[in-house]
């Protein structure tokens, strides 16, 4: 089946090892299926975003060499959001709420579970449905999407059939889960994998040392960066000598079939990365 993908990075900071390991996931799930890669700019949030971020992302992609068959701004499709908001709204799903904003309507008949494709079955609880679900925020008073509105419309209108991120998101599906159940549209499969740490914390955009552009900076061959976060959340089902080494091309081949995805949190190990570096700069004689 050729998967549909996406990469959603905002732009609030430098783009960090997280964010592009799961562009990476993303676009060998793509490539390995004969499917689409998308990348979208999550900049909703005006507070926060930076336009020079923005820039930062595409650099780190264009360096990576993930190659994306659309792209586009949330900011671009505001109308999008409102027009798929009226609809919910004058079909009874949604509600305008006294300060303008528009609450999703919870639905006793949504799903009561919905499916991990590494941690298997993930119960939509009482405690999800009181503090997650009931008058769940879609449209703010100042006609602006909230981030769970914008993302399930961008990802069912671009007919995303497999979401793979981070598993701190893993809060959110029951929320999304919501909205795709409210406008009768198709969800996709999810998969959430570890997080990375380094120290006992994890990585984040304050954190200097996760900023892709700070290992780019520095020299290090980006085949190596590939095959270094590779292996920070997947791993080949056979894993000696002839898969230690995975280029993209090879690293296509095994991912869906010849090795699978890990929840786990993954550590951060510099010297792997190095030991890495040299080698991809030695095949290639730099």
């Amino acid at each position: 089946m050729p998967w549909i993908t996406r990469i959603a990075p905002s732009p609030t900071g430098d783009m960090h090892l997280g964010t592009a390991r799961t562009a990476y996931f993303n676009w060998l799930a793509a490539k390995a299926s004969g499917g689409k890669f998308i990348l979208r700019i999550d900049d909703t949030d005006s507070a926060r975003d930076n336009p020079a971020y923005t820039d930062v992302i595409y650099d780190v992609i264009d360096w990576l060499g993930l190659d994306y068959d659309n792209t586009f701004k949330q900011s671009d499709r505001l109308h999008a959001y409102k027009t798929m908001a009226d609809i919910l709204v004058d079909g009874n799903k949604a509600m305008v709420l006294d300060n303008g904003a528009i609450a999703l309507i919870y639905d006793q008949t949504m799903p009561t579970s919905w499916n991990d494709e590494i941690a298997g079955t993930v119960p939509i609880t009482d405690t999800d449905i009181k503090n997650s679900l009931q008058n769940l925020i879609l449209m703010r008073g100042d006609g602006t999407p909230t981030y769970h509105f914008a993302t399930v419309c961008d990802d069912s209108l671009s007919n995303v059939n497999w979401i793979i991120r981070g598993h701190d998101h893993i809060s959110n599906t029951c929320k999304h889960i919501a909205i795709y159940h409210a406008m009768d549209a198709a969800i996709p499969k999810y998969s959430h994998v570890g997080l990375i740490f380094q120290g006992g914390k994890k990585m984040s955009k304050r954190d200097g040392a996760a900023s892709v552009l700070t290992y780019k900076d520095q020299g290090y061959d980006p085949d190596a960066m590939l095959n270094y976060m590779l292996r920070m959340g997947w791993g080949p089902a056979v894993d000696d000598k002839s898969t230690s080494m995975l280029d993209r091309d090879a690293a296509i081949k095994l991912f869906l079939t010849g090795g699978k995805m890990k929840n786990a949190p993954a550590g951060m190990d510099l010297a792997k990365l190095d030991s890495f570096d040299r080698k991809y700069k030695a095949k290639k004689g730099l």
